[in-house]
C-alpha cells in the first residue's frame, strides 16, 4: 500500500509540472525568404507563424511573407517553415 501511494504522489507532483512554453524563431533571413522554427511541444497557429514572417519581410523591400514549405526537425525538436517575401501584385 505504501508502494501505492508513493507512486500516486509522484505522479501528481509530475502531473504538476509544466513545459515551458517558447515562441517561434526566425533562424534565417535574407531579403527574399524567412525560416522560422517552432520549437516541439509548442501551439503557436498558423496565423501567429505568417504574422511573424510578415514582420521579419516588412522590415526589407518586400510587403508580405508567404509560406511556402515545412519539414519536421530530426529528434522531436520541432518544425522548420520556410516563407518567402513578396511585393504585393
Amino acid at each position: 500500500m505504501q508502494k501505492i501511494i508513493s507512486a500516486l504522489l509522484a505522479a501528481a507532483v509530475l502531473a504538476a509540472c509544466e513545459l515551458p512554453t517558447q515562441a517561434p524563431v526566425v533562424t534565417a533571413y535574407n531579403g527574399d525568404s524567412v525560416n522560422i522554427i517552432q520549437p516541439a511541444f509548442t501551439s503557436a497557429s498558423d496565423a501567429e507563424l505568417l504574422a511573424l514572417a510578415n514582420s521579419i519581410c516588412q522590415r526589407g523591400s518586400k510587403k508580405f511573407a508567404e509560406r511556402v514549405w515545412l519539414r519536421p526537425l530530426p529528434d522531436l525538436q520541432g518544425t522548420e517553415y520556410l516563407f518567402l517575401c513578396l511585393n504585393k501584385p
